[in-house]
C-alpha cells in the first residue's frame, strides 16, 4: 500500500514537471537563471553610419523609415511650395529670362517634387527607395543651376544663394540615410561649379566669394545631417537594449512563475499524501494512549503513545498550513462563507489555549469591547487566523508574561481582532519580511522557538480573501500587537440572518 502511494506521488510530481518544462530536470545542471539577452553586435561605423550587424541595420532602417517618412513627405511638399513662391523675385533679378525661369521652376521642378511625394504612397514603397526620395533634394538645386545657365549678369552670380538655401533646407530636414544627402549635395554643387566655370562663367572674385559662402553653409548643414542620423542610431540602440532587457525580464518572470507553480503543486501533492498516514498514526496512538482495547502492558508505552499523538498532531497542523498557503499562492484557496458569531468562535479558540497558556506560565485574557455583530466569513479560516495569531503570541512571550485577545471596532467601524503580547518583539526592519513564507526573524543558528514561518503569511492570505488586512506593531523587548481587520461590509444581523443565508 505504501509503495503504491509513493508511486502515485512520484507520478504526480512527474506530471507537474511535464506541465512546467521551463524548470528543467532536477539534476540537469540548469542553474535556474534565464539565458542572457541576445548577444547582438551594436557596433557602428562612424563614417558610413552603418551597423556592423546586418539584421540590426535592417531593423533600424525599417523603424526609422516608418517614423520619418511623414516628415520627409511634408518637407518635400513644403519645399515645393516655397520654391514656387520664390518665383516672385525672378522678374527683379533675372528679368530677361523670367518666363524661362518660371517654366523651369513651376513647369518642371515643382511638379516633379509633388510627383515624388505621390510615388512614396504607392504600395511596396519602403526605405529601399530612399534614392528616389533623395532625388527631391537634387531637383530644385538643378533648377536653380539651370536658371543660372541662361541668366545674364548679375543674375547669374546672385542665384548661388538659392542653391545655398535649398541644400541647407534639405540637409537639415532629411532624416533618412545621410549619405543620400551627401551625394545629392555634392552632385548639385558640382553642377553649379560646371555651369559657372564653363557654361555661363562669372567673374573670378564673385566665384571665390560665392564658393566660400556656399561651401561653408553646405558644410554646416551636412554636419547637422550627420549628427542627426548619429543621434537617431544611438537612440535606436538604446531602445533595442531596453527591449532586449525587457524580453529577458519577461523570460525570467515566466520561469519564476513556472517554478513557483511547480513548487506549490509539489507541496500540495505531498501535503495531501502525508495527511492520510498521519491521521492513521494519530488515531492509533490515541487508541493506545487511552487503552481502549485493554492495558498496554507497560505504563511507558501509554506515555510514548501520547507523545506520538502530540507530535503527529503538531506535524499535521504544519502540513495543513503548507497545504493552505500552497492553495492560496496558487489561487485555489476558496472561501466557504456563512454567517458566524465571532465572539462564540473566539471563545472556543481561547478554551483550546487555556491549558497551554497555563503550562507556559502566561496570563491569557480574552475581552470583547463592543456589541459585536455576526460576520460573513469562512468559519475554519476565521478560526485559523485566531489560532495562528494567539499561538505566535504565546510562543514568543516569556514566563509570567501576558497575552491579550480583544474583539472590537476601529474608528472606521470595521471589526478588529487584536492579539497583543509582552513577548520578545520584532525589529522594525523585519515587520514586513515575516509575512514571507518560511521566514523567521531569528537567526537559524540561534533560533530558540520552533515553527515553520507559515503562520503570518497564511493569515495575510486569509485576510486578503476576506477583503481585510493584517497589521503588526512591535518593539523589541516590549512585545507585539497584531490587528486583523474585517470590513464592515461583511456584517450581518444575528441569528435570524443565518437561516435566510442558508435558505438562499
Amino acid at each position: 500500500m505504501t509503495e503504491q502511494k509513493s508511486q502515485a506521488v512520484a507520478e504526480d510530481w512527474l506530471e507537474v514537471a511535464r506541465r512546467n518544462p521551463q524548470r528543467g530536470a532536477p539534476n540537469s545542471g540548469h542553474s535556474g537563471e534565464a539565458a542572457p539577452s541576445d548577444a547582438t553586435d551594436y557596433g557602428m561605423d562612424r563614417i558610413s553610419l552603418r551597423f556592423r550587424n546586418p539584421e540590426l541595420e535592417h531593423r533600424y532602417n525599417l523603424d526609422n523609415y516608418e517614423r520619418q517618412i511623414g516628415l520627409i513627405r511634408l518637407s518635400i511638399a513644403m519645399g515645393a511650395v516655397i520654391f514656387a513662391l520664390y518665383s516672385v523675385v525672378d522678374p527683379f533679378i533675372i528679368p530677361e529670362v523670367t518666363y524661362e525661369a518660371w517654366a523651369i521652376r513651376l513647369g518642371i521642378a515643382c511638379p516633379l517634387l509633388f510627383a515624388i511625394v505621390a510615388l512614396s504612397y504607392l504600395p511596396g514603397f519602403s526605405y529601399h527607395h530612399q534614392g528616389l526620395l533623395s532625388f527631391a533634394m537634387v531637383i530644385p538645386g538643378l533648377a536653380v543651376v539651370g536658371m543660372i545657365a541662361v541668366a545674364e549678369a548679375p543674375g547669374n552670380y546672385l542665384y548661388y544663394a538659392g542653391i545655398l538655401i535649398i541644400l541647407s533646407y534639405a540637409n537639415c530636414l532629411w532624416r533618412l540615410r545621410y549619405h543620400y544627402a551627401v551625394i545629392s549635395t555634392g552632385f548639385t554643387c558640382l553642377a553649379y561649379e560646371y555651369v559657372v566655370l564653363f557654361v555661363n562663367p562669372i567673374p573670378a572674385n564673385m566665384l571665390i566669394n560665392n564658393n566660400v559662402f556656399l561651401l561653408f553653409g553646405v558644410g554646416v548643414s551636412m554636419f547637422v545631417n550627420y549628427v542627426q542620423e548619429y543621434k537617431l542610431r544611438v537612440s535606436f540602440v538604446d531602445n533595442e537594449k531596453l527591449r532586449a532587457e525587457q524580453r529577458r525580464s519577461e523570460r525570467l518572470l515566466s520561469r519564476s512563475e513556472a517554478a513557483n507553480r511547480a513548487k506549490n503543486d509539489f507541496l500540495a501533492i505531498m501535503s495531501h499524501e502525508l495527511r492520510t498516514p498521519l491521521n492513521a498514526i494519530i488515531g492509533f496512538s490515541e487508541i493506545i494512549s487511552n487503552q481502549m482495547f485493554g492495558p498496554a502492558g507497560q505504563p511507558k508505552y501509554v506515555d510514548y503513545a501520547a507523545d506520538i499523538k502530540a507530535s503527529g498532531a503538531h506535524l499535521l497542523s504544519i502540513i495543513n498550513d503548507i497545504l493552505d498557503i500552497s492553495k492560496a499562492e496558487a489561487g485555489k484557496l476558496q472561501l466557504e462563507e456563512e454567517p458566524i458569531d465571532p465572539v462564540e468562535a473566539l471563545n472556543r479558540t481561547m478554551r483550546m489555549f487555556r491549558q497551554r497558556a497555563s503550562e507556559l506560565g502566561v496570563d491569557l485574557t480574552f475581552r470583547v469591547r463592543d456589541d459585536i455583530p455576526w460576520l460573513i466569513a469562512d468559519p475554519r479560516l476565521f478560526n485559523q487566523v485566531a489560532i495562528n495569531l494567539t499561538s505566535n503570541a504565546l510562543k514568543f512571550t516569556p514566563e509570567n508574561g501576558n497575552v491579550w485577545v480583544e474583539l472590537g471596532f476601529n474608528t472606521a467601524g470595521d471589526l478588529v481582532l487584536s492579539v497583543k503580547d509582552t513577548g520578545i518583539g520584532i525589529k522594525a526592519s523585519d515587520l514586513e519580511r515575516i509575512f514571507e513564507p518560511f521566514v523567521q526573524v531569528e537567526d537559524a543558528m540561534s533560533r530558540t522557538h520552533q515553527g515553520t514561518g507559515l503562520g503570518l503569511p497564511l493569515v495575510r492570505k486569509i485576510m486578503n480573501l476576506h477583503g481585510g488586512t493584517i497589521e503588526l506593531e512591535s518593539k523589541v523587548g516590549e512585545g507585539t500587537a497584531a490587528h486583523a481587520t474585517f470590513p464592515k461590509s461583511r456584517f450581518v444581523a444575528p441569528e435570524a440572518s443565518q437561516f435566510s443565508w442558508k435558505a438562499g
